[in-house]
């Protein structure tokens, strides 16, 4: 197993994530051969990269040929720069304007929304330029789409302020009416004709992230931020081209540190973490819900190849599963909760499913405890 980047002990909790760098590789290159080499791609790294490591998945995607790196706030960005990322990072609105100094500092590139963010980014003046950020649809952050114009002029009268791009984050859910995203589109691409027609110039227009980048190509403009296709997290409205991800997470992983029989209970039967009809065997696993487990299991797992059940609920450290269908298991086996065993397999859209929780929101549930190994 290589060391993982921020140099966490290996093996002291045996618990961990497998992550391949090459599947990630890939899918950033083929997010390339779709928008084209013309286009600047932002790889979105946010979320410590989906939950696999912020570091790791910048470079690798810088590797594979991204433009920039994009996170969702100036805390990410600082320490992509402490861990070595020398390229542009463009940082979502996510803080307050004070921050603004130490963002120029360490070369990050803001994203404002209001005039007072962009006095602030004025004055702290990055290297790299500033960016202002249209609500399009979405109803989150950003300037709302008729009043754009009238801000980004008043925001290049702020003696030092300097147009980077202009951006947005469509609503595009799974399935989304191509009208819809045409409509967003041309909320959008009016703000820009016009800042033209006043003789604005805008750097990089961005509007386009993975579900645009996968279905709608009119979209791209002359740069793209796609997020978690770059993780190869596909959902069933992205169309053809999602089938060409490859998953960057391997697998989550942990072993068995007790294994032990169990009896029904004879006195407080109601009282017992889990029901116990006849005499078994279950085994301890060093992963719980300070870890995510609450949330990232299918309701089994996988041990020698065979489906072992989980027993009661994680607690705040370890969980139960049912050994009495494996009664080889012994102490150091392998037991996976997500990612395959023999011809087993629990994929990550099986733990979806049973939690309901979308498949790119469940990595970036696991703690920071848990060993990222690459």
């Amino acid at each position: 197993m290589a060391p993982t980047p921020d140099a966490r002990p290996a093996g002291l909790r045996p618990s961990w994530i497998e992550v391949d760098l090459d599947a990630a590789r890939a899918n950033l290159r083929f997010a390339r051969a779709l928008v084209g080499p013309e286009r600047r791609l932002f790889a979105v790294v946010k979320a410590d990269g989906y939950g696999l490591g912020a570091a790791a998945m910048g470079k690798a995607f810088l590797e594979a040929g991204a433009d920039a790196l994009a996170v969702a706030d100036s805390g990410e960005g600082v320490r992509l720069r402490r861990s070595g990322v020398d390229a542009p990072i463009l940082v979502y609105p996510n803080g307050l304007p004070e921050a603004m100094a130490e963002m120029a500092a360490h070369r990050l590139t803001p994203t404002v929304t209001t005039l007072d963010g962009a006095r602030a980014a004025a004055a702290a003046a990055p290297p790299d330029g500033t960016f202002v950020k249209v609500d399009v649809g979405l109803e989150r952050l950003g300037v709302p789409a008729e009043e754009a114009v009238k801000a980004i002029r008043a925001m290049l009268e702020l003696p030092g302020f300097r147009l980077a791009g202009v951006c947005a984050h469509p609503h595009a859910p799974a399935g989304a009416d191509p009208a819809y995203v045409d409509w967003q589109l041309g909320r959008f691409t009016a703000v820009l004709d016009e800042l033209a027609a006043a003789g604005v110039d805008v750097p990089v227009r961005l509007l386009a992230s993975t579900p645009l980048v996968l279905r709608f190509p009119h979209t791209y403009l002359n740069a793209v931020d796609p997020g978690r296709m770059l993780y190869g997290v596909a959902f069933p409205g992205d169309g053809s081209h999602g089938a060409s991800l490859r998953p960057a997470l391997r697998a989550l992983k942990t072993r068995l540190i007790e294994v032990k029989p169990i009896a029904p209970r004879e006195r407080f039967a109601a009282e017992a973490p889990f029901a116990v009809p006849a005499p078994t065997r279950f085994g301890v696993i060093p992963l719980g819900s300070a870890d995510g487990l609450l949330h990232l299991h299918a309701g089994r797992v996988l041990v020698r190849g065979r489906v072992a059940p989980i027993l009661g609920s994680p607690s705040l450290e370890h969980t139960r599963v049912d050994l009495g269908g494996i009664p080889e298991a012994r102490v150091g086996d392998e037991v996976v909760v997500i990612g395959r065993q023999g011809a087993a397999e629990i994929a990550l859209a099986d733990v979806a499913a049973h939690q309901k929780i979308a498949a790119h929101a469940l990595a970036p549930l696991v703690g920071p405890r848990v060993e990222r190994v690459y």
